[in-house]
């Protein structure tokens, strides 16, 4: 039983017809996936920068700079999540609000902001929060950015106590 070149014909145009439209087919349901990635990383983002934001704010309002302890006393503290500038030039952290969420847009409130971020405290309220993206898609480099400044301010913060005379 041989094929003639008609149905050869056929069966090659059906094939490369089904593989075009499979390759159309999964470029389509890739780029929606991106795209829903990326909307999804911009919203963490948001989240991780408001978090990092309200812990800056928590540390500078704090005799002694001290970081909160768990996300209850975080919360309870609503002055950290509507703090408007924090007081240091030339530093390594965003100087306002707005220039610490960096155009992302954030969550409607600090509980929601924690719903997207993870904040790890420490029991030592000296040690800076370490913040988590509790496995959403961020920036390329949104978490070492928002834990380099509350490093940075914690760093700061012993710097300028120990350099202070007593």
């Amino acid at each position: 039983m041989t094929t003639s070149p008609l149905q050869s014909r056929r069966a090659a145009k059906f094939l490369f017809a089904f593989f075009i439209i499979l390759a159309v087919g999964t470029f389509t349901w890739g780029f929606f996936v991106v795209e829903k990635v990326r909307a999804r990383a911009k919203e963490t983002d948001g989240a991780l920068r408001s978090v990092a934001w309200a812990c800056l704010c928590y540390a500078q309002q704090k005799e002694n700079h001290l970081w909160p302890d768990s996300e209850a006393t975080f919360i309870a503290a609503t002055s950290a999540w509507n703090c408007e500038k924090i007081d240091s030039p030339n530093s390594p952290w965003p100087a306002t609000r707005e220039a610490a969420m960096a155009g992302t847009t954030a969550p409607a409130s600090l509980t929601l902001a924690l719903g997207m971020a993870g904040v790890q405290f420490s029991s030592d309220p000296q040690a800076c929060p370490h913040l988590t993206a509790m496995g959403n898609p961020s920036g390329l480099d949104t978490l070492e950015v928002v834990n380099g400044w509350l490093t940075e301010y914690a760093k700061a913060q012993f710097l300028k106590s120990h350099s202070e005379p007593n």
